[in-house]
Protein backbone atom coordinates (compact mmCIF):
# COMPACT_ATOMS: atom_id res chain seq x y z
CA UNK A 1 0.00 0.00 0.00
CA UNK A 2 1.04 2.92 -0.84
CA UNK A 3 1.25 6.11 2.03
CA UNK A 4 0.22 9.38 0.72
CA UNK A 5 2.92 12.29 1.04
CA UNK A 6 2.03 13.93 4.52
CA UNK A 7 0.85 17.69 3.75
CA UNK A 8 3.59 20.57 4.93
CA UNK A 9 1.42 23.25 6.73
CA UNK A 10 3.43 26.29 6.51
CA UNK A 11 3.23 28.73 9.37
CA UNK A 12 4.49 31.93 10.76
CA UNK A 13 6.03 32.82 14.22
CA UNK A 14 8.03 35.52 15.95
CA UNK A 15 11.65 35.15 15.81
CA UNK A 16 14.05 35.57 18.83
CA UNK A 17 16.08 38.02 16.33
CA UNK A 18 13.08 40.29 16.36
CA UNK A 19 11.78 39.29 12.86
CA UNK A 20 9.38 36.51 11.57
CA UNK A 21 10.23 32.97 11.14
CA UNK A 22 8.54 30.85 8.39
CA UNK A 23 8.33 27.00 9.54
CA UNK A 24 7.19 24.17 7.73
CA UNK A 25 4.79 21.97 10.01
CA UNK A 26 6.21 23.36 12.99
CA UNK A 27 9.78 22.71 11.20
CA UNK A 28 11.82 26.07 10.00
CA UNK A 29 12.27 26.75 6.70
CA UNK A 30 15.60 27.12 4.92
CA UNK A 31 16.60 29.20 1.94
CA UNK A 32 17.93 27.23 -0.74
CA UNK A 33 21.82 28.09 0.76
CA UNK A 34 20.26 26.98 4.07
CA UNK A 35 19.84 29.52 6.03
CA UNK A 36 16.87 29.71 8.41
CA UNK A 37 14.28 31.78 6.76
CA UNK A 38 13.78 34.92 9.03
CA UNK A 39 11.86 38.28 7.69
CA UNK A 40 11.54 41.63 9.02
CA UNK A 41 7.72 41.90 9.11
CA UNK A 42 4.91 39.61 9.94
CA UNK A 43 3.38 40.89 6.71
CA UNK A 44 5.98 40.03 4.05
CA UNK A 45 6.05 36.54 6.26
CA UNK A 46 2.63 35.96 5.83
CA UNK A 47 2.60 36.90 1.62
CA UNK A 48 5.91 34.35 1.64
CA UNK A 49 3.76 31.70 3.43
CA UNK A 50 0.79 32.15 1.27
CA UNK A 51 3.51 31.64 -1.86
CA UNK A 52 4.91 28.76 -0.61
CA UNK A 53 1.68 27.24 0.12
CA UNK A 54 0.40 28.01 -3.54
CA UNK A 55 4.01 26.70 -4.80
CA UNK A 56 5.68 24.49 -2.54
CA UNK A 57 8.08 23.42 -4.96
CA UNK A 58 9.74 26.76 -4.77
CA UNK A 59 11.49 25.69 -1.54
CA UNK A 60 13.68 23.31 -3.76
CA UNK A 61 14.35 26.46 -6.09
CA UNK A 62 11.67 24.82 -8.82
CA UNK A 63 10.30 27.72 -10.99
CA UNK A 64 12.12 30.69 -10.07
CA UNK A 65 13.33 31.75 -12.75
CA UNK A 66 9.50 32.98 -13.72
CA UNK A 67 9.64 36.17 -12.28
CA UNK A 68 5.58 35.32 -11.92
CA UNK A 69 6.18 32.58 -9.06
CA UNK A 70 6.78 33.01 -5.53
CA UNK A 71 8.33 36.66 -6.44
CA UNK A 72 8.69 37.75 -2.47
CA UNK A 73 10.03 34.37 -1.79
CA UNK A 74 12.02 35.13 -4.22
CA UNK A 75 13.42 38.00 -3.27
CA UNK A 76 13.30 37.65 0.11
CA UNK A 77 15.64 34.18 -0.19
CA UNK A 78 18.44 36.71 -2.61
CA UNK A 79 17.90 39.15 0.24
CA UNK A 80 19.10 36.22 3.11
CA UNK A 81 21.53 34.01 1.34
CA UNK A 82 23.42 36.68 -1.24
CA UNK A 83 22.96 39.82 0.48
CA UNK A 84 23.03 39.21 4.37
CA UNK A 85 24.77 35.85 4.11
CA UNK A 86 28.02 37.26 2.09
CA UNK A 87 29.60 40.18 2.81
CA UNK A 88 31.88 40.24 -0.35
CA UNK A 89 28.73 39.40 -2.59
CA UNK A 90 26.93 42.48 -1.20
CA UNK A 91 29.79 44.95 -1.63
CA UNK A 92 29.91 43.23 -5.26
CA UNK A 93 26.12 44.48 -6.09
CA UNK A 94 26.45 47.73 -4.50
CA UNK A 95 29.36 48.68 -6.42
CA UNK A 96 27.35 47.55 -9.73
CA UNK A 97 24.75 49.78 -8.38
CA UNK A 98 26.68 52.80 -7.77
CA UNK A 99 28.12 52.15 -11.41
CA UNK A 100 24.52 52.96 -12.64
CA UNK A 101 25.11 56.62 -11.49
CA UNK A 102 27.50 57.71 -14.52
CA UNK A 103 25.22 56.64 -16.64
CA UNK A 104 22.08 56.80 -16.12
CA UNK A 105 19.03 56.31 -18.02
CA UNK A 106 18.15 59.50 -17.40
CA UNK A 107 21.29 61.52 -17.95
CA UNK A 108 21.10 60.66 -22.22
CA UNK A 109 18.60 62.26 -24.15
CA UNK A 110 18.18 61.74 -27.75
CA UNK A 111 18.99 64.76 -29.44
CA UNK A 112 16.30 64.33 -32.14
CA UNK A 113 13.17 63.73 -33.20
CA UNK A 114 11.61 66.38 -31.67
CA UNK A 115 8.26 64.09 -30.54
CA UNK A 116 10.73 62.26 -28.71
CA UNK A 117 12.79 64.65 -26.81
CA UNK A 118 9.56 66.28 -25.90
CA UNK A 119 8.33 62.58 -23.54
CA UNK A 120 11.71 62.02 -22.25
CA UNK A 121 12.22 66.03 -21.02
CA UNK A 122 8.65 65.78 -19.59
CA UNK A 123 9.29 62.40 -17.74
CA UNK A 124 13.06 62.99 -16.65
CA UNK A 125 13.58 66.78 -15.95
CA UNK A 126 11.12 65.92 -12.75
CA UNK A 127 13.25 63.28 -11.78
CA UNK A 128 16.20 64.86 -12.74
CA UNK A 129 15.13 67.79 -10.59
CA UNK A 130 13.86 65.62 -7.60
CA UNK A 131 17.07 64.57 -7.18
CA UNK A 132 19.03 67.41 -6.72
CA UNK A 133 16.97 68.38 -4.15
CA UNK A 134 17.33 64.97 -2.17
CA UNK A 135 21.10 64.12 -2.49
CA UNK A 136 22.06 68.05 -3.35
CA UNK A 137 23.35 66.67 -6.51
CA UNK A 138 22.38 68.36 -10.41
CA UNK A 139 22.69 65.33 -12.73
CA UNK A 140 24.80 66.31 -15.77
CA UNK A 141 22.63 65.85 -18.87
CA UNK A 142 24.05 65.01 -22.39
CA UNK A 143 23.02 63.58 -25.67
CA UNK A 144 23.58 60.70 -28.10
CA UNK A 145 25.99 58.51 -26.60
CA UNK A 146 28.77 61.45 -25.90
CA UNK A 147 30.24 60.72 -21.79
CA UNK A 148 28.26 62.75 -19.18
CA UNK A 149 30.75 64.73 -16.65
CA UNK A 150 29.14 63.94 -13.06
CA UNK A 151 29.75 65.55 -9.92
CA UNK A 152 32.82 63.89 -8.34
CA UNK A 153 30.08 63.50 -4.85
CA UNK A 154 27.58 61.81 -7.39
CA UNK A 155 29.31 58.23 -6.34
CA UNK A 156 29.91 58.90 -2.52
CA UNK A 157 26.22 59.73 -2.21
CA UNK A 158 25.23 56.54 -3.58
CA UNK A 159 27.38 54.42 -1.70
CA UNK A 160 26.41 55.80 1.79
CA UNK A 161 22.20 55.66 0.31
CA UNK A 162 22.84 51.87 -0.17
CA UNK A 163 24.85 51.08 2.57
CA UNK A 164 22.37 52.39 4.63
CA UNK A 165 19.88 50.06 3.29
CA UNK A 166 19.14 46.28 5.09
CA UNK A 167 19.52 43.44 3.07
CA UNK A 168 15.49 43.02 1.98
CA UNK A 169 15.59 46.84 1.24
CA UNK A 170 18.40 46.79 -0.91
CA UNK A 171 17.19 43.01 -2.45
CA UNK A 172 14.11 44.68 -3.21
CA UNK A 173 15.87 48.09 -4.58
CA UNK A 174 18.34 46.28 -6.94
CA UNK A 175 15.61 44.91 -8.63
CA UNK A 176 13.97 47.98 -9.63
CA UNK A 177 16.86 49.35 -10.85
CA UNK A 178 17.83 46.31 -12.59
CA UNK A 179 14.37 46.31 -14.10
CA UNK A 180 14.60 50.55 -14.92
CA UNK A 181 18.00 50.72 -16.31
CA UNK A 182 18.33 53.50 -14.00
CA UNK A 183 19.32 54.17 -10.06
CA UNK A 184 17.39 57.57 -10.09
CA UNK A 185 14.39 55.74 -11.07
CA UNK A 186 14.92 52.48 -8.73
CA UNK A 187 15.63 55.51 -5.98
CA UNK A 188 12.20 57.55 -6.79
CA UNK A 189 10.05 54.06 -6.71
CA UNK A 190 11.51 53.05 -3.54
CA UNK A 191 11.35 56.37 -1.84
CA UNK A 192 7.74 56.95 -3.10
CA UNK A 193 8.22 59.53 -5.38
CA UNK A 194 7.02 57.33 -8.03
CA UNK A 195 4.75 54.52 -8.10
CA UNK A 196 5.19 51.40 -10.75
CA UNK A 197 3.20 52.23 -13.52
CA UNK A 198 4.77 55.68 -13.12
CA UNK A 199 8.49 54.30 -12.99
CA UNK A 200 7.79 51.90 -16.01
CA UNK A 201 6.54 54.71 -17.92
CA UNK A 202 9.62 56.72 -17.32
CA UNK A 203 12.01 53.32 -17.74
CA UNK A 204 10.59 52.50 -21.14
CA UNK A 205 10.25 56.68 -22.74
CA UNK A 206 11.97 55.68 -25.87
CA UNK A 207 10.96 51.83 -26.43
CA UNK A 208 7.04 53.07 -26.12
CA UNK A 209 7.56 55.81 -28.74
CA UNK A 210 9.59 53.17 -31.08
CA UNK A 211 6.36 51.27 -30.56
CA UNK A 212 3.79 53.47 -31.82
CA UNK A 213 6.29 54.82 -34.50
CA UNK A 214 7.06 51.70 -35.93
CA UNK A 215 4.83 48.97 -35.11
CA UNK A 216 4.73 46.25 -32.04
CA UNK A 217 7.94 44.16 -31.52
CA UNK A 218 6.27 40.84 -29.95
CA UNK A 219 9.87 39.76 -28.13
CA UNK A 220 10.50 43.69 -26.79
CA UNK A 221 6.90 43.75 -25.50
CA UNK A 222 7.45 40.83 -23.47
CA UNK A 223 10.83 41.80 -22.15
CA UNK A 224 9.10 44.88 -21.51
CA UNK A 225 6.30 43.08 -19.32
CA UNK A 226 8.96 41.36 -17.49
CA UNK A 227 10.18 44.48 -16.47
CA UNK A 228 7.05 46.24 -15.31
CA UNK A 229 6.15 42.84 -13.04
CA UNK A 230 9.48 43.44 -11.47
CA UNK A 231 8.67 47.31 -11.01
CA UNK A 232 5.93 46.15 -8.96
CA UNK A 233 7.13 43.68 -7.10
CA UNK A 234 9.83 45.58 -5.76
CA UNK A 235 7.57 47.82 -4.82
CA UNK A 236 4.98 45.99 -3.26
CA UNK A 237 7.67 44.20 -1.93
CA UNK A 238 9.11 47.45 0.01
CA UNK A 239 5.68 48.09 1.18
CA UNK A 240 5.49 44.87 3.21
CA UNK A 241 8.59 45.92 4.83
CA UNK A 242 6.81 49.38 6.36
Amino acid sequence: MTKTPRKIVFSVTPHESGGFALLGSNRPLRTPRGHEFVVPTCALAETIREEVTAEPGVLAGRGLNDPATAPHFRIAAGAIDVIAGDDAARAQLEKALVGYGATDLVCYRSPRPEALVALETAAWDPLCAWFEQRFGVRLAQTTGFDAVACDPRLDEILTETLAALDAFRLAAFSLAIHAAGSIVIGLALAEGRLDPAEAFAAAFVGEEYQEQAWGTDKDARAARAVKRLDLEQAARFLELLA
